[in-house]
């Protein structure tokens, strides 16, 4: 099973920092640290964690299906799961 690839993420989000939620609401990665994914967003900056991220992937590789920011504030963690959910999607983990 695939897991997530740090550099791939930094990659992709270097390349383009633009992306869309599930609802359509556009958002800026603003940088990228080894820890976390961190996003400008109109109250400050705020962040996705790494190894919340990474605890998402080894659920989906074990079967669990995370079909959207619910279903990741329920089995991952109530972190952004908009954006948690929208950048395990950018990184073709999960599908609308």
């Amino acid at each position: 099973m695939p897991k997530l690839d740090w550099e791939e993420v930094k990659a992709r989000f270097s390349q383009n920092p633009v992306s869309y939620t599930k609802t359509g609401k556009q958002f800026r990665v603003s940088r990228i640290t080894d820890d976390a994914i961190y996003i400008d967003l109109p109250s400050g900056e705020q962040y996705v964690g790494r190894l919340l991220l990474e605890k998402a992937v080894n659920l989906l590789n074990a079967g669990r299906i995370i079909q959207g920011p619910a279903d990741y504030k329920r089995l991952v963690y109530d972190q952004r799961p908009s954006y948690a959910w929208t950048i395990l999607r950018d990184m073709g983990f999960t599908k609308e």
